[in-house]
């Protein structure tokens, strides 16, 4: 009897609470993304060839404890030369 009577008495402050947040917005959702080398965009699942130093890898856009990171899938790239390699590492003239 008591549950009943307490829920009575809660019933019509949960509906007035309930009309007090309605006038919120929700908060937009946040995206998620990696960059590349240039700071260019790449969506969660993009895969691309990083070239650090001398060694070159296959990397995917990854989700690790909620922050976006490059994952290391490959080792090399499909396509790459030694001359591309050596060409990415040298300073634009």
């Amino acid at each position: 009897m008591f549950r009943v009577f307490a829920f009575l008495l809660l019933a019509p402050g949960l509906a007035m609470a309930q009309e007090a947040f309605s006038g919120y917005q929700p908060l937009p959702g946040v995206e998620y993304y990696c960059t590349d080398a240039t700071g260019g965009r790449k969506e969660l699942g993009d895969v691309i060839c990083i070239t650090a130093g001398c060694d070159t890898w296959m990397a995917r856009c990854d989700m690790s404890l909620n922050n976006p990171t490059w994952r290391r899938i490959q080792d090399g790239c499909p396509g790459v030369s030694l001359y591309d390699r050596i060409k990415t590492m040298q300073p634009p003239v």
